[in-house]
């Protein structure tokens, strides 16, 4: 019997495949293909999923870049309600790790990455990917993700701004903050920094990757939004993580002022094995995400199928002022 050769789920367009690792970079896939991405397999999916691993969100349509993401919660609702929510509401809904969790999509998950692998040459040591269910005009707030991280888009329309990981835009500091868990990922937003941005326009069946350590946003078109969001780890970033968290510690713990851009390459492994040692002896304190407080609930009967919990919502703010 002749053994059966998948195609690719990829294709890179106009050679670009080797500037990936330091360069914004578009290509096509072919994830809707699978047929995981549908309403019905996605209301599946979060039937099947743990429901305490779903990340649920609201914001204003077309939110500003410097606004920050309200998190809910949508317990006893179905994945079919959750799926329905989110067509008529106003909400973003991430099975945070099922593309590495759900067996189907762990298939697809680690074919996707062979594939990347053998496009691009990168070598990726480990990997996740989130499934990103989100309303019309909803959006992602300007934030810069730990690792190396790239956007497939399986259905709607989106606009990503994408902004050069410069010191003006993005500290050392705020990397380390980041990384130690101290915040989470959203950075502080000023006006100037639009010049700095670069939109990428997304249909279904494209993707895009970007430099690590890049801030971007997103804005949803006029339309329900289905991605996945994949962050991956290879030696350089593992190697650029290490000495940034060791540095964060050594700043905070030591009050000294180490700089980052200036380790040596050869001396990025020792900072990695100095920084791994301390985490085991002396976990960091922080765990910004463990604070953030649920403020509503969904409800298909409530505008924008967002029910707002006592002392929450536009109400309550309004009240405060």
């Amino acid at each position: 019997m002749r053994d059966t050769v998948m195609p690719s789920m990829i294709e890179f367009p106009d050679q670009n495949a080797s500037k990936i690792k330091d360069e914004i970079v578009r290509f096509n896939h072919r994830l809707a293909e699978t047929g995981l991405f549908t309403d019905e397999a996605l209301a599946q999916l979060l039937d099947e999923y743990p429901r305490d691993q779903v990340t649920i969100c609201t914001m204003r349509e077309n939110p500003p870049p410097a606004e920050r993401w309200i998190a809910g919660d949508a317990d006893g609702l179905s994945g079919a309600e959750l799926v329905e929510a989110a067509r008529r509401g106003r909400l973003w809904i991430s099975p945070r790790t099922a593309m590495t969790d759900h067996p189907k999509y762990r298939a697809v998950f680690d074919k996707i990455m062979a594939d990347f692998s053998k496009e691009t040459g990168v070598q990726v040591l480990r990997g996740s990917a989130a499934v990103l269910i989100s309303s019309a005009r909803m959006g992602v707030f300007l934030h810069v993700d730990a690792a190396e991280t790239m956007l497939w888009h399986v259905r709607g329309d989106k606009t990503m701004y994408v902004y050069p990981p410069k010191d003006e835009l993005i500290s050392e500091r705020s990397l380390e903050a980041i990384l130690l868990k101290e915040t989470l990922s959203d950075l502080p937003y000023q006006p100037w920094m639009e010049a700095e941005a670069i939109p990428v326009a997304l249909a279904p069946g494209e993707a895009v990757s970007w430099p690590i350590h890049s801030p971007h946003r997103v804005v949803n078109g006029d339309n329900t939004n289905v991605s996945v969001s994949v962050e991956y780890t290879t030696r350089r970033s593992m190697l650029t993580n290490g000495v940034l968290c060791l540095n964060g510690r050594l700043r905070r713990e030591m009050g000294l002022n180490p700089s980052a851009r200036s380790v040596p390459g050869v001396l990025k492994p020792a900072y990695w094995a100095a920084n791994k040692a301390w985490q085991k002896l002396a976990p960091p304190k922080h765990n910004a995400l463990a604070s953030h407080g649920r403020q509503f609930d969904v409800d298909l009967s409530a505008p924008n199928c967002v029910r707002w919990r006592p002392g929450f919502g536009p109400q309550a703010t309004a009240k405060a002022a």
